[in-house]
């Protein structure tokens, strides 16, 4: 590797970490429980005139049970919210009243690292990001990547007239959508039997809304005037959620908490006990079970998303692209998180034809979601073995933007237009940034 290469990359781990001591949030993504709940959210909205793909879900790993929404149309849910409830129909009424709190106008802000969180918050996936930080070449920035998990309890808490107001659309939407509007009950019920040590005062769910025993009489009258609302239970949405439970709790809980609570005699057992195994180093057991869930279901592009993790954990760069590439075929759509792992995964192999390949991934990734600082990240580091700097630059300088590092982005962005080829798409739209930031840079300067 030259000189400048490594001075590049470099460069890149020192900002991780930089950043990473700032990050007040962990926000995850997961491929299996977005798509989860973006099909809830296509199911409830489907009577309405939003479309469900202006939601957009925040994932925030958490103990604590909550969900939230904040300006515009943002829901924030907790890990622990989708662990705690019992049946997909719970975490569809929970779902329906954070959208209802939308339909309804209602605005609730937190802290400023949630109101810019798509701008400023570098995510963390909680899939595919395990892999990619115990990989040798990326030991340097694992616990950047970790964070905290500090969630922010400067919420705006919830007016009683809007929350009522909100239990009674969320069981109208339930109803409409074919899904029984009792569990929204069933949830808030449930709420009191959670042990009282597992929730801060100011951050759990009944905190920051009314009390649970108020809501139930408001959700009963609603459901009064709502006869036709006892549906049955869809076995399909039930199956995927009590796997997205056990994928959850592997990952969030302790491993003797798991064993505690899981078998090996199901499927979400097996699962729970793979991550878990996983995440306690015992990557043959993990192997183990994932290679059960996948003799019984070949086309689950989950299963072998973890198992090309794990083998990428240790460093069989081979196997993990194998599996990434299966899961990604079997995955039926064109997903950005699942294009990055793949790219990473042969960008490790530090072969030039697999950093090609990974070229053409990370791109992909970005062109799904031009969002995605990781992937931005991951070209940039791609580029810069190939030896194209002028490009790495330009994506350095991308990254840099949408994170609001606009000083970086310039420095970057003037670097990189020195050596990219003339009206390609990347010198168009480095020549875009520098003529955005060069205002903005130079107000700052003086």
């Amino acid at each position: 590797m030259n000189r400048v290469k490594t001075l590049f990359i470099l460069n890149i781990i020192l900002f991780f970490t930089f950043v990473g001591s700032l990050k007040a949030l962990e926000v995850i993504r997961d491929t299996e429980i977005e798509e989860f709940t973006h099909d809830i959210v296509n199911i409830l909205l489907a009577d309405t005139n939003i479309d469900a793909k202006d939601i957009n879900i925040y994932f925030i790993k958490s103990k604590q049970v909550n969900a939230f929404v904040t300006g515009g149309k943002n829901i924030f849910i907790n890990t622990e919210l989708i662990i705690e409830a019992q049946d997909y129909r719970e975490y569809a009424a929970v779902i329906a009243h954070e959208l209802a709190h939308i339909m309804g106008g209602h605005v609730f802000r937190t802290s400023e690292e949630l109101a810019n969180i798509s701008s400023k918050a570098m995510p963390i996936y909680l899939l595919g990001i395990i892999g990619l930080i115990t990989g040798a070449s990326e030991a340097g920035f694992a616990g950047v990547m970790v964070g905290q998990a500090a969630v922010s309890d400067t919420f705006t808490y919830y007016s009683r007239t809007q929350e009522a107001a909100a239990d009674q659309k969320a069981v109208s939407i339930l109803c409409k959508s074919m899904i029984d509007a009792s569990y929204l009950s069933s949830f808030l019920e449930s709420l009191e039997t959670i042990d009282s040590e597992k929730q801060s005062k100011s951050q759990n769910y009944r905190a920051t809304h009314p009390l649970p025993r108020d809501r139930v009489n408001w959700i009963e009258l609603a459901l009064n005037s709502n006869e036709k609302c006892h549906f049955e239970i869809d076995k399909e949405l039930e199956k995927r959620f009590n796997l997205i439970k056990a994928k959850l709790f592997g990952f969030t809980h302790s491993y003797h908490e798991t064993k505690a609570v899981y078998n090996l005699n199901n499927n979400q057992g097996l699962y729970a006990y793979a991550v878990s195994s996983y995440l306690n180093g015992e990557h043959s057991k993990a192997i183990e079970y994932l290679e059960i869930l996948i003799e019984k279901n070949n086309i689950n592009p989950f299963f072998k998303e973890i198992m090309g993790e794990i083998y990428f954990t240790k460093q069989n760069y081979e196997e993990a692209i194998y599996y990434q590439r299966n899961a990604l075929n079997n995955l039926g759509f064109e997903n950005d998180l699942y294009m990055m792992m793949l790219g990473n995964y042969l960008l490790s192999s530090e072969k030039k034809e697999k950093i090609e390949d990974s070229v053409y991934y990370l791109r992909k990734s970005i062109q799904l979601n031009p969002t995605n600082t990781y992937s931005w990240y991951l070209l940039a580091r791609a580029y810069a073995q190939i030896d194209d700097i002028s490009l790495a630059n330009y994506a350095t300088a991308e990254r840099y933007f949408l994170i609001g590092e606009r000083s970086l982005s310039f420095d970057f962005a003037l670097k990189a237009i020195k050596g990219l080829k003339e009206n390609t798409p990347e010198w168009y739209r480095t020549y875009d940034l520098i003529e955005i930031l060069k205002k903005e840079v130079s107000t700052n300067t003086n």
